[in-house]
């Protein structure tokens, strides 16, 4: 496993094409994402994606979020996208914002959620959309932690939990205090908030139930 130091505010050439290369061999990688330090892998390999599933002994049911590097990436990956959806997209992406949708034809079925969905979100800081444009594709993030037990919040509690079953840990210092995002299901008739997180989004989901129900 190989550790590289990383600024997250500028990360060098160097850094980003190791991990986009470790990516695309099929690796998982670690790194600090927007919110907290994560594992990605490419969305498309489902051998990778089930990989991170077992490192984290995460119940294979469960989908993972994946991370785009523009917000115009859910019109190829998501079979529909809400007006709902469009109108959170605009006002929260780039951010904190993780987003189900019914997944579109081409998203691996092996690697979907339950009912055949997918979880995106398009970051918004420096290093996480560095490392989505070099790849270029949508990658996969979860957390950097065995499930139900606390996030890494550094690369040496990465390499704690994982020791060198990575292929690549991206070191950007500490990642304390980093809150998760927040995750709201669009892949419906009406949105519902799973998750709260960093943003609060509910007078959006209140204005849109508003607007359906004829009160607004």
């Amino acid at each position: 496993m190989e550790i590289l130091k990383v600024d997250p505010q500028h990360p060098g050439r160097e850094a980003l094409e190791a991990a986009a290369q470790a990516i695309m061999r099929g690796g998982v990688i670690a790194f600090p994402s927007d919110t907290l330090y994560g594992l990605g892998c490419s969305l498309f390999d489902v051998a990778a994606v089930e990989l991170v599933g077992r490192l984290k002994r995460r119940d294979a049911r469960h989908a993972f979020i994946s991370l785009i590097p523009e917000a115009s990436q859910a019109d190829g990956l998501a079979s529909s996208v809400s007006l709902v959806a469009r109108r959170l997209i605009r006002e929260f992406w780039p951010g904190p914002l993780s987003l189900i949708f019914h997944a579109a034809s081409l998203v691996p079925v092996a690697v979907r959620g339950e009912g055949g969905t997918i979880a995106l979100r398009c970051p918004r800081d420096t290093l996480s959309h560095a490392l989505l444009q070099r790849f270029g594709g949508p990658v996969v993030s979860s957390s950097a932690n065995l499930s139900g037990q606390r996030p890494a919040e550094s690369a040496e509690e990465v390499v704690g939990y994982f020791g060198n079953q990575l292929d690549l840990v991206l070191d950007g210092g500490a990642r304390r205090g980093a809150v998760p995002s927040t995750l709201v299901d669009v892949s419906g008739p009406s949105p519902k908030l799973l998750r709260r997180g960093e943003l609060d989004v509910t007078p959006w989901l209140g204005e849109y139930e508003d607007l359906t129900s004829g009160r607004g």
